[in-house]
């Protein structure tokens, strides 16, 4: 017997045992799973009725909620593919994207019509518009509001239990990747891609019935780090929130009983500021996940004190649906081993993934914890490919293994740890420096709420190291404290050279520190 491999099979199952149970939280709003999946249908059987054909794209451009996390099933399973658009764009990334991606829906927030607007003219591939909320005095250009778009069709599923107009190979998923080195790229995430991922994080990373997932990362991003998928799976609840602000992600975990979420350094960067932390009751969460960026050192000891969980990272790309390497936890490990795994490394390769390090000549290197080269990785999650661009699709998918651009080294027992990326590798007199191993330093200091270390052109050195920084409010620490000291906690062909203070760092769609930008103004 073979029946395709795709998530919708996660959802499928999930209504049938645990349908009374919530599935979804959306501000004052909740929906069990019996109610999410007929509105899952609705929207698969409005798009069908709609002209949308297998494998042609449904975007969807606005806020976490509730409707997100239905097209993330409700698109795929009648074929077609989930475009989720990232909020922070401009409208010529937009323009860019959708040209590329050419969806024929669009479901829009009323928040971005002006940015979309102002593009409709350069986008002649998308045919049907729908707002995600009502508004007045809606636009000629809009064709309706989703809930009503849902509410014409039926809840009735049109085809049995594995009959899927779709193969596993299929494009399921579009994500665009930040641009940060050149244009967009759209990742290309199939039904197996997806399906496979799920399993694996589930067998590495516990989740059960009885968690309730509170989304503060962006479910466009990433492919909401799988959780639309795995926690789905296993029945447990999502809680969605809109837009982030650290004082109602602690009201949320309080008042809903919030057992997980994944967060970034930023955003818990943001909460420690809180001046009344602890009048919040956060005994309910189990556990927290820091991913996007490496954490600054003792970040995560410091907020294991504040959520009273453990804290851990775990490492992924959009490219690899993302996760491929989690931390194995074990309650009986032994504390030193345990708070070495959860705080130092990002992990181990996750079942179903196979890491290897190469130098730059493609010689591979061995997990001793010190010799350092480009991660390439390998499993059933990786790509189909990034869409209309065969180049860059050969260039990352090269010998049978994903280049991840991503510079590492590997432990003997396997633990992966993140030296930095090879575009950010400053090589100063001959010498190549980790613009990561500084910043860490430098945010152990406690004046410092952000930096980046980027490589200066000099005409000694080639490079010499550089650091741009914003400072925590009412801090005052020179330059040239700054650079005295990473010259005691570095050796000093590493420490900072020259020190920039100021008030913001440059941010990519996703969030990123650009470091191009800043090579531009600084470099």
């Amino acid at each position: 017997m073979n029946i395709a491999l795709t998530p919708v099979r996660f959802l499928e199952r999930t209504i049938k045992l645990f349908g009374p149970k919530t599935a979804v939280v959306c501000e004052s709003q909740r929906w069990t799973y019996t109610q999410y999946g007929g509105r899952v249908e609705r929207l698969a059987n409005a798009l069908e009725d709609l002209g949308i054909q297998p494998q042609e794209r449904v975007a969807y451009l606005g806020y976490n909620c509730h409707r997100l996390l239905e097209c993330y099933y409700g698109i795929i399973k009648m074929g077609g593919v989930l475009l989720p658009l990232n909020i922070r764009l401009a409208s010529q990334d937009f323009e860019y994207i959708i040209r590329d991606a050419e969806p024929r829906v669009l479901f829009l927030h009323p928040d971005f019509m002006s940015r979309l607007e102002s593009i409709l003219d350069h986008i002649p591939s998308v045919r049907h518009i729908y707002l995600l909320e009502a508004k007045e005095n809606v636009p000629e250009w809009i064709d309706g509001i989703y809930d009503d778009f849902l509410e014409d069709s039926s809840d009735t599923p049109r085809r049995s239990t594995g009959d899927y107009p779709f193969h596993e190979d299929d494009m399921a998923e579009l994500f665009y990747t930040s641009g940060t080195t050149g244009p967009p790229k759209g990742v290309m995430l199939t039904h197996r891609n997806l399906y496979l991922h799920a399993l694996s994080a589930m067998a590495t990373y516990p989740v059960h019935e009885t968690d309730i997932q509170l989304h503060l990362i962006p479910l466009f991003h990433v492919n909401g780090w799988g959780t639309p998928h795995y926690l789905t799976a296993k029945g447990g609840t999502h809680v969605m929130l809109k837009k982030f602000d650290p004082a109602h992600v602690l009201e949320l975990v309080q008042t809903e009983k919030v057992t997980k979420f994944f967060i970034i350094p930023t955003m818990v960067n943001a909460i420690m500021e809180l001046p009344d932390l602890k009048s919040y009751d956060l005994s309910s969460l189990k556990d927290v996940l820091i991913g996007g960026a490496p954490p600054p050192t003792g970040m995560c000891a410091k907020a294991e004190e504040i959520f009273g969980c453990t804290v851990h990272g775990a490492f992924g790309m959009s490219e690899t649906c993302p996760l491929i390497a989690f931390p194995e936890l074990p309650q009986d490990l032994d504390p030193e081993i345990f708070r070495h795994r959860a705080h130092e490394t990002w992990g181990f390769p996750m079942i179903g993934v196979e890491f290897k390090v190469v130098d730059d000549s493609g010689n591979e290197l061995p997990w001793d914890g010190q010799s350092i080269g480009e991660l390439l990785v390998r499993g059933d999650m990786v790509m189909k490919g990034y869409l209309n661009k065969k180049e860059a699709t050969e260039r990352a998918l090269k010998d049978g293994w994903y280049h991840t651009g991503d510079l590492v080294s590997i432990g003997p027992d396997g633990s992966l740890y993140i030296r930095d990326r090879k575009k950010d590798i400053i090589i100063s007199g001959g010498e190549n420096i980790s613009s990561l191993e500084i910043e860490q330093v430098l945010y152990s200091h406690p004046d410092i709420l952000e930096c980046a270390v980027i490589g200066k052109k000099d005409p000694k050195w080639g490079e010499i190291p550089k650091a741009i920084v914003v400072l925590k409010s009412g801090a005052k620490v020179s330059p040239q404290e700054l650079i005295d000291f990473t010259r005691e906690r570095l050796a000093h062909f590493k420490a900072l050279k020259e020190v920039e203070i100021v008030g913001e760092l440059p941010r990519g769609g996703t969030g990123k520190i650009l470091k191009s930008v800043l090579r531009e103004q600084y470099g």
